[in-house]
Parts: C-alpha cells; sequence; structure tokens
C-alpha cells in the first residue's frame, strides 16, 4: 500500500471515490460533478489530495485546503475530508494517509492542521486524538448557509 500526491492524471479513478465519498454522506451519486469539483480544485491549484493505493485501486484519499492565520501571520491545512472505501478500513489505511498529510504540512511550514468532524463520529476522534490532533474547547463554530 502506497500514498502518493493525486495530479490532474489520477482524476478519473479519484472521481469514483469521491462521489463514493459524498455518498457516504447523503449526496446523491453525481459522477460527473465529482468529477468536474475536482477537476477545478486541480486547476486553480486550491487543494492537495493524497491517494492511498493498493494494487493499483484507489482506496482512499485526503483532501487538504490552505488557509491562513491572520494573527499568527501563517498558513494552515484545512483537512476537510479523509475518506477509505469500506472494504479497505480498519488496515491503517487512514492513519497513513493522516500521517502523510501532517508531513506534508510540516514539510510547508504550515502552523498547524485543523479539521471538524461530527460530534457522534467517535471512532474518527479516537484516531484523531491518537495521532495528536486536539480537541479545540475554546472556540464554537458557527455557519452562515448561502444555499
Amino acid at each position: 500500500m502506497i500514498v502518493k500526491r493525486a495530479t490532474l492524471d489520477d482524476l478519473n479513478q479519484l472521481a469514483v471515490l469521491f462521489d463514493e465519498y459524498r455518498q457516504f454522506y447523503g449526496a446523491s451519486s453525481n459522477l460527473n460533478l465529482s468529477q468536474q469539483f475536482l477537476k477545478q480544485r486541480f486547476e486553480n491549484q486550491e487543494s492537495v489530495i493524497f491517494i492511498h493505493i493498493k494494487d493499483e485501486v484507489f482506496t482512499g484519499f485526503i483532501l487538504l485546503y490552505l488557509g491562513f492565520s491572520s494573527v499568527a501571520c501563517s498558513t494552515y491545512y484545512i483537512l476537510d475530508d479523509v475518506y477509505v472505501t469500506p472494504q479497505f478500513r480498519r488496515q491503517g489505511s487512514a492513519k497513513q494517509l493522516i500521517d502523510t498529510a501532517i508531513l506534508f504540512a510540516r514539510h510547508e511550514n504550515a502552523l498547524r492542521i485543523s479539521l471538524e468532524t461530527q460530534k457522534t463520529n467517535r471512532e474518527s476522534h479516537r484516531l484523531y486524538e491518537a495521532m495528536g490532533f486536539i480537541a479545540d474547547n475554546e472556540f464554537r463554530t458557527y455557519h452562515c448557509f448561502l444555499k
């Protein structure tokens, strides 16, 4: 099993996995939309995506967006999506993807990696905490939905 940074050449196979991820969170399957979304991220250099591969099959991915801290005058990464297809879970794939994201962010001299996860997703909470992520008890998240 390997982890590598995704490129535009990986788009078709990654889009299938991304569409599966979206369905996992309740969105309707739309491979064309998934492919267009990812294509824009690549073309506009708006994200960093790492893919987990086993025997030439994409088994998972992690998607990072660059953020900026005004107070620290520094960059950080937002871990927005991490997904491993069900048949490859509990084999260390998510940990490998997160380790790679951490190494990448360190290499880029980022201040931190931030993420949000559902309050009920206890399994992910345990993994993130085991990997050094600290739950934020100081700030509350708000959203202003525009669509």
